[in-house]
């Protein structure tokens, strides 16, 4: 039954279409409204269902035979059994809240579709005309955004109209070429096609976002190693390429400076006004990191920086971690049935008064669900990576993993409904190495 659905060409062209969507119009298109409810709310109870049927079918389903199921089984077990303590125990209240803070949990569903998905389907060739004009088509609405009138329909339907955040650029590129850099045939013009889109996204992702842009660059000589048997050959063709790509970036630089849609994000003057006054005091001495007391503030000790978008995540990652410490909840965290406490100090809200993202996967881990959560969701990376190890006699993982775990620890990307399908229905698909990725 399940492999004749995965199978139906419609289904496919349903998936196909959904993460299309995805990637060309990210958080706007979540928010469109189907039957009174958001895509991002459908999808969320979508990976729900698919977490609970894996689980519940954990050892009966064969499409799990390749995994470690008693290790596996215990981690999303005691994850489960964390929730329930938390959201039935210690709340003794539940809401439609406490789902969507919990939404790190739920959304592990579209790692088993993915692995589902792709045990019945593969990939082509095809996949490179799709991949690429939709970098292309991102590109330049990041940088001239969208006529006035696409905008008003969007929010018409939708409940926002967002561009691309660094986070989602990054997703979006890294998950793209991950793919095609190891299903096109030619390997040699695979590298130069990755490295011209490179040079082009390098101003964008500085511009957007300097976490993402850190990981954009680890992702970039990752691949590089990956590329290395060809890049050997081809002297001349190297020299062309290194100009070609300075060319690139020069005018990517000049697209961006001369725009006047995309903007350097800002923090709102009160936000700013926190994270000066607990800058270091010497203001002409740049120092990234630096111990301190917080003598305005807790009156604890303190890491700082004068960077004061840094300084302010710094703090409130401390405030959560020194509240958890002096309410004894270190354990099992606060639980999801209220905004975590550093969140309420109106300076952290945003323009609109709705923001409660701590900027941290680890962080959000935490004062969710405690020391407990934080173990057991290393833990389960862990046997991922060391599971695909084992599966396909290499650590090729670590190449996509690095770099999106890495700026989901500055970024509210895992607390977003599109930014973890994307990675766990990915992270579903690469078990399949041998078979999707014939010309690695």
């Amino acid at each position: 039954m399940i492999e004749l659905i995965l199978k139906n060409k419609y289904f496919k062209f349903i998936v196909l279409g959904f993460f299309i969507l995805v990637f060309l119009f990210g958080r706007s298109f979540m928010g469109i409204y189907i039957f009174g409810f958001r895509i991002g709310e459908l999808s969320m109870g979508l990976s729900l269902l698919f977490f609970a049927i894996s689980y519940l079918t954990f050892y009966k389903n064969s499409f799990l035979d390749d995994l470690n199921k008693k290790i596996f089984f215990l981690i999303f077990s005691v994850i489960n059994l964390t929730f329930i303590i938390n959201a039935f125990i210690i709340d003794s209240s539940v809401s439609s809240y406490t789902f969507r803070s919990s939404s790190y949990i739920w959304t592990l569903g579209f790692l088993f579709f993915g692995y589902q998905f792709f045990k019945f389907n593969e990939l082509n060739n095809n996949l490179i005309y799709i991949g690429l004009p939709i970098l292309i088509y991102i590109y330049f609405f990041s940088i001239f955004g969208l006529p006035e009138t696409v905008v008003e329909f969007i929010l018409s339907i939708s409940d926002k109209f967002e561009p691309h955040k660094g986070s989602d650029l990054l997703i979006i590129y890294i998950t793209i070429f991950f793919v095609i850099n190891r299903i096109f045939q030619n390997k040699r013009i695979g590298f130069e096609v990755f490295s011209l889109f490179s040079a082009v996204y390098f101003p964008l992702m500085l511009f957007k976002s300097r976490g993402s842009f850190i990981a954009f660059l680890i992702y970039f000589i990752c691949e590089v190693i990956y590329f290395k048997s060809v890049i050997r050959s081809g002297f001349r063709r190297n020299i062309l390429l290194v100009v070609l790509m300075l060319l690139l970036i020069l005018q990517s630089v000049f697209f961006i400076s001369g725009s006047g849609f995309i903007k350097t994000d800002e923090i709102e003057s009160e936000v700013e006004y926190v994270a000066t006054y607990r800058s270091d005091p010497d203001e002409e001495v740049f120092r990234l990191f630096y111990i301190a007391e917080d003598i305005l503030g807790s009156k604890t000790t303190r890491i700082f920086s004068t960077d004061n978008n840094l300084n302010w995540r710094l703090q409130i990652w401390q405030d959560v971690i020194y509240d958890l410490y002096f309410e004894n909840q270190l354990l099992f965290g606060y639980g999801y049935d209220e905004k975590i406490p550093a969140m309420e100090d109106p300076t952290r809200k945003g323009q609109d008064g709705l923001n409660e993202n701590v900027h941290n996967y680890i962080i959000t881990l935490l004062a969710r669900g405690g020391l407990i959560t934080v173990a057991l969701y290393l833990s389960l990376y862990f046997l991922i990576i060391k599971t695909y190890r084992i599966g396909t006699n290499s650590n090729y993982l670590l190449i996509y993993l690095a770099p999106v775990l890495f700026v989901t620890l500055f970024d509210v990307a895992m607390e977003n409904s599109h930014f973890p399908l994307i990675l766990y229905f990915s992270l579903g698909m690469y078990f399949h190495k041998n078979k999707i990725f014939t010309n690695y």
